[in-house]
């Protein structure tokens, strides 16, 4: 099994990407150096998941090309349920708006998340819905 990540920060559509979505999700831009994009199979995904505590990493990206918004949201869903140290975000460029260029899962630390959530208010904004 050939499994290889690319540093987003090493890919200008990555980058082109993270500088369109700063006014939304800032620190994605300032952290690309520590976005992983993964272009593997979906067999490899638990693998690669598991390990992500133990990296450097701000977040895994997991892109999938042939896979549709439902299926990328059924997974996420499917991920959130057995790592409660992650929290799962999916993208679809079907979607619209700030979504990435590939569909693609989005892993991150659900502790560090909600902790940047909250610095930018976020979590208030959801709070008053």
């Amino acid at each position: 099994m050939d499994l290889k990540g690319k540093v987003a920060k090493e890919d200008s559509t990555w980058v082109k990407y993270f500088a369109r979505i700063r006014n939304v999700c800032p620190w994605s831009y300032k952290l690309m150096d520590s976005i992983l994009v993964w272009e593997n199979d979906e067999k490899c995904l638990n693998t690669i998941a598991c390990t992500f505590p133990a990296t450097k990493f701000e977040a895994f990206v997991f892109v999938y090309k042939d896979k549709t918004a439902k299926q990328l949201e059924q997974l996420a869903d499917k991920m959130n349920s057995k790592y409660t140290h992650s929290e799962f975000l999916w993208s679809h460029p079907a979607e619209g708006g700030d979504s990435t260029h590939v569909p693609c899962l989005i892993q991150q630390d659900r502790d560090k998340l909600a902790i940047l959530r909250e610095n930018i208010g976020y979590v208030d904004e959801i709070e008053k819905i």
